[in-house]
C-alpha cells in the first residue's frame, strides 16, 4: 500500500472535513491532470480488482469510472457504486485548484447475516404455510373433474396452474400447438381465455362465491377435427377457478354457436397478431431510446466541461462582452438541462424494458437524506430553502426498511427536486417517516406553492410529456415522477400527493 505523499491543499482538507464522515474502509486515489494515477491511501483492494499503478490511467485499474474524470460537476458524488470486486461504495470525485482529481472511496457494503438469518427462518415459515394451503387448493373437488371432460386450472395472479389430469382433447389441442413444455402458458395455447379472463374479474374478485360462463369457440386438433369449448370462471372459499369443456350444442342454436364461434376465432387471431407487432414495437422502441440516452451522456457532458471551462477562465472573459457571457451561461445551463433530461430518459426507458433487479437491504434513511440534501444542496442554496429530516417519535426503536438503496435514492432526489422546483425562495423541504393506520409512510413535505384537487388526483394516473415551470423558471423533464411511481411500486409500495395551493405539497410513499 502506497501512502499518499502529496499534502492536502486547504479545499481538499475542508472537503474531507466537511462532506466525508469517519468511515471505516476509507480509501483515497489522487489523479494528475491526465486522471493517470500519482498516489493512493488505505484498502484500495476492495474497489479494485487490480493494484494501482503508478502512471497508469484511472480507467485500466476500474473501468466502471469510465468518463467520470474529470467530473461534469465539481465536487461529483456517485452513490452505491458497485465495483469490480463486488463492494459497494460511495465516490467522491473532487478536482483540486491544480486540476488534480481526488476519488474518496467509502465502503457502503452491508453484511447482515443475522437478518439474512432471520429472513430465511420467516420465509420458510410462510412456505410451509403457502405449500399447506397449496396442497388444500389443489386436492378440492376439481382434482377429479377430469373424468367429466373437463380441464381445471386454478387462477394465482396471471398464472394458470393445472389441477389433477387432463382430459384427451386437451392433449390433442396441445400436441396441435406444438407445445412440449409442462410449464406453458394457458393463453398461448387458447387465446381466448385472455380476453375472457378480464370478463371475469369482476367474478374472480368479488367478496362472494360465484361463476361466469363465456362464449364458445372453435379450435382445431392435428388430425383437423374441430372442437368447441366453453370456459367458466368460478371463485370458491376465496380461491379462483378456471374450468374449460366441450361443447355439444345441436340443432340450429347449435350452428349458430359454432358460427360465432368461428367469427370470433378469425378476431382473436387478428387481434394476436396485432399485439404481437406491437409488442415488439414497443420492445424496440424502448431498447432504441435507451441505446441513444445512454450514446448521447458523453458528448453532452464534453459541451458542460466545455462551458465550464470557458466560463471559469478569467483572461477569457475579459475578452467577451456580456452578450456573448450571457450566451455562453445559457449553453451551459440548457446542457444541464438536456442531460438531465437524458438521463431520466435512460432511467425510464430501461424501467420500461424491466432492465433492473431490486437489491434488497437493510436501509439508513438519515444516509439517504443526507445524499438527497448533497444532490440538491446548490439549487437550495440558490433559493434560500432549508432542508431536514424528520423520524417520528412514535415509530417503534426496532424499525428497519429494507430497500433498494439505489433506486430509492434516486425516487427520492427527484421528489426532493420537484419540491425545491415548486418552493418559493425561503421555503422548507422536510423528508421523514412516520407510524400509520396501515404501516408507515415515507415522506417528502415542502412549503410550496402546492396544487389544486384536480391536478393532484391525476398527478401519478399516467405519463406526461408536459411540465409546468418552477418558482424560479425552472423547466423539469416530465419524467421524474413517472419514474418514482414506477420504482415505489416495484418495492410493492403505493405513492400519492396531499396539496394544498399557497401552502404546499406532502408526496406519501406507503410502505406496506
Amino acid at each position: 500500500m502506497k501512502p499518499v505523499t502529496n499534502t492536502f491543499s486547504e479545499a481538499v482538507t475542508e472537503y474531507i472535513i466537511s462532506k466525508i464522515p469517519p468511515y471505516i474502509g476509507l480509501a483515497m486515489i489522487q489523479l494528475d491532470e491526465n486522471a493517470l494515477i500519482k498516489s493512493w491511501v488505505g484498502p484500495v483492494e476492495k474497489y479494485f480488482s487490480q493494484q494501482p499503478v503508478k502512471g497508469k490511467h484511472l480507467e485500466e485499474v476500474a473501468p466502471y469510472l469510465f468518463g467520470m474524470v474529470p467530473p461534469l460537476v465539481n465536487p461529483m458524488v456517485l452513490p452505491h457504486i458497485q465495483t469490480d470486486t463486488g463492494h459497494y461504495a460511495e465516490i467522491h470525485v473532487l478536482e483540486d485548484e491544480l486540476m488534480h482529481t481526488w476519488l474518496f472511496f467509502v465502503d457502503q457494503t452491508r453484511t447482515a447475516v443475522q437478518i439474512q438469518k432471520l429472513l430465511q427462518t420467516i420465509n420458510d415459515e410462510k412456505l410451509k404455510i403457502a405449500r399447506a394451503r397449496q396442497t388444500n387448493k389443489f386436492m378440492g373437488p376439481f382434482n377429479a373433474f377430469y373424468l367429466l371432460d373437463y380441464a381445471s386450472f386454478i387462477k394465482e395472479k396471471d398464472q394458470y396452474l393445472a389441477i389433477g389430469k387432463m382430459p384427451v382433447w386437451f392433449k390433442e389441442l396441445k400436441n396441435a400447438h406444438q407445445i412440449e413444455q409442462p410449464d406453458f402458458q394457458l393463453i398461448d395455447l387458447f387465446p381466448f381465455i385472455e380476453v375472457f379472463q378480464y370478463e371475469a374479474v369482476d367474478c374472480w374478485e368479488g367478496p362472494i362465491d360465484a361463476k361466469l360462463e363465456s362464449g364458445i369457440w372453435e379450435e382445431e386438433t392435428i388430425t383437423g377435427r374441430l372442437i368447441y369449448l366453453q370456459a367458466i370462471a368460478v371463485k370458491h372459499a376465496q380461491v379462483n377457478y378456471l374450468l374449460i369443456k366441450p361443447s355439444n350444442k345441436n340443432g340450429r342454436e347449435g350452428n349458430e354457436l359454432i358460427q360465432k364461434a368461428r367469427e370470433q376465432r378469425l378476431t382473436l387471431d387478428q387481434l394476436a397478431r396485432t399485439e404481437k407487432q406491437l409488442k415488439k414495437l414497443l420492445s424496440f422502441k424502448d431498447q432504441f431510446v435507451s441505446i441513444v440516452s445512454h450514446d448521447l451522456r458523453s458528448p453532452i457532458g464534453a459541451v458542460i466541461g466545455l462551458s465550464e471551462i470557458l466560463l471559469s477562465d478569467e483572461n477569457l472573459r475579459l475578452k467577451m462582452d456580456e452578450g456573448q457571457k450571457e450566451l455562453l451561461s445559457d449553453i451551459n445551463e440548457e446542457m444541464r438541462r438536456l442531460l438531465d433530461y437524458n438521463d431520466k430518459l435512460y432511467n425510464w426507458s430501461n424501467l420500461e424494458l424491466g432492465n433492473f433487479k431490486l437489491s434488497l437491504i437493510k436501509t439508513d434513511l438519515k444516509q439517504l437524506a443526507e445524499y438527497v440534501e448533497r444532490m440538491q444542496h446548490i439549487k437550495m442554496q440558490e433559493k434560500k430553502i432549508s432542508f431536514s429530516f424528520v423520524f417520528d417519535s412514535k415509530m417503534p426503536k426496532e424499525f428497519e426498511l429494507h430497500a433498494d438503496e439505489v433506486m430509492l435514492g434516486q425516487a427520492l432526489n427527484n421528489l426532493v427536486g420537484n419540491s425545491v422546483k415548486f418552493t418559493p425562495e425561503g421555503g422548507k423541504i422536510m423528508m421523514g417517516v412516520e407510524k400509520c393506520k396501515h404501516g408507515f409512510n415515507l415522506y417528502i413535505a415542502d412549503t410550496g406553492v402546492g396544487m389544486p384537487e384536480e391536478v393532484s388526483k391525476k398527478l401519478f394516473k399516467d405519463f406526461t410529456n408536459k411540465s409546468t415551470m418552477g418558482t424560479y423558471g425552472e423547466r423539469g423533464t416530465g419524467l421524474g415522477l413517472g419514474i418514482v411511481k414506477k420504482i415505489v411500486e416495484a418495492h410493492g409500495w403505493t405513492i400519492h400527493v396531499e396539496s394544498t395551493p399557497g401552502k404546499g405539497s406532502k408526496f406519501i410513499i406507503r410502505i406496506k
